[in-house]
């Protein structure tokens, strides 16, 4: 009996089956073309009594300020101040040497000549020579006037001083050289103020570039400043100038050995400077300096080994003096200037007892015042 009733429910069950997923006469229901029996919704309508969206921006677009001109600023150009560090050698700094200010920037002359050129530009001040075989500029003559308001900052950097009594009256032009700095690609910038009511004829023919003052110093060292700050905020640019490539053709510095084979910094300086780049070189790498005479062109100086890359050991240590009698952080030595022509000095290491050094090491050394100089 029970096997019967099994049988029957089971023979049931599909036809029951049919009519829980499909229609009510039991066939199944494909959805795929309902749509095509779809009817259009009325759209949708606001009530009279609520006031419709009002459109606005998620995210506010603020408004885009009125373009100035780059050549003129309202007071002065947005440039970074004109501090310059000397504790990075790899920044632009002015340098001074008695009266002589000049710049240094961590750049070749083929990138320093398009950047000092647009520098003009931007201030609205032409050039009326353009030399980049000598890498010489000359501005245009510039008339300042108390009463009028100048949007550059050389015209503003003139009228200042004017109004403080460190300028007189007549045209101003300014005289720029760049020339091949002491260290591997890099630059210096000299400048020369000269004002048609001040300057002699006989003053702008005599000496070298750097040997004739300016007429105002305090305008070439104000000048100077603005052009190291517009350099400075354009450092990360690189722009060459293939017209400039002749510009650093005359070496500064270089390293060479005489005729006994033993190594010499040659710097084509005028001794002032020659003996002034020594003494900071050795300030620039901690050095003691021990005792120095300027009659003899001679520093006698302890340099810290580790400016030279050598580590505290006794072997190293016996390398360089010669001597084994013990550990040294320092090591004493003598540097000798010696003129070798006008405006050319050999510069020379040797132990504290004048003995020559061991080559290598008197190379590093002499790398080391190279790279050093300033």
């Amino acid at each position: 009996m029970n096997d019967r009733f099994f049988l029957i429910i089971i023979m049931v069950l599909p036809t029951i089956g049919c009519s829980w997923f499909g229609r009510e006469d039991g066939v199944i229901i494909d959805p795929d073309d309902d749509y095509l029996e779809a009817v259009q919704a009325p759209s949708l309508a606001v009530p009279e009594d609520i006031a419709g969206l009002q459109n606005s921006d998620f995210i506010p677009i603020p408004g885009v300020p009125e373009q100035v001109n780059p050549r003129f600023y309202p007071d002065s150009p947005p440039l970074p101040d004109a501090i310059y560090s000397n504790e990075k050698r790899d920044d632009v700094r002015m340098q001074k040497l008695g009266s002589r200010n000049w710049l240094v920037v961590p750049e070749p002359v083929t990138t320093s000549w398009p950047k000092l050129k647009q520098f003009f530009a931007d201030n609205g001040v032409g050039l009326i020579s353009d030399e980049p075989s000598l890498g010489r500029l000359d501005t245009e003559w510039l008339e300042i006037n108390q009463q009028d308001t100048y949007r550059d900052v050389i015209r503003e950097v003139l009228k200042e001083n004017q109004a403080e009594g460190m300028l007189g009256e007549g045209r101003n032009q300014f005289l720029v050289k760049l020339e091949q700095g002491l260290r591997v690609d890099s630059t210096e910038i000299h400048i020369r103020h000269e004002n048609e009511l001040m300057s002699s004829s006989e003053n702008q023919s005599a000496g070298a570039f750097w040997q004739i003052k300016s007429d105002s110093v305090d305008a070439e060292r104000d000048v100077l400043n603005e052009i190291g700050a517009y350099i400075a905020a354009k450092v990360s640019e690189i722009t060459v100038s293939k017209v400039a490539l002749e510009i650093g053709s005359v070496q500064k510095s270089e390293l060479l050995r005489d005729s006994k084979g033993y190594p010499t910094l040659r710097l084509k300086l005028d001794f002032q400077r020659a003996w002034a780049t020594i003494g900071q070189a050795l300030g620039n790498a901690e050095a003691d300096i021990v005792e120095l005479n300027r009659e003899d062109r001679e520093f006698v100086a302890n340099l810290p080994l580790e400016s030279l890359g050598v580590e505290n050991s006794g072997q190293v240590f016996c390398r360089i003096t010669f001597s084994c009698s013990g550990r040294a952080t320092e090591l004493p030595v003598l540097i000798q200037i010696r003129a070798n022509g006008p405006g050319v000095f050999d510069v020379s290491v040797y132990g504290q007892d004048r003995e020559q050094l061991d080559v290598e090491i008197a190379q590093q050394i002499s790398v080391m015042l190279r790279d050093f100089a300033t």
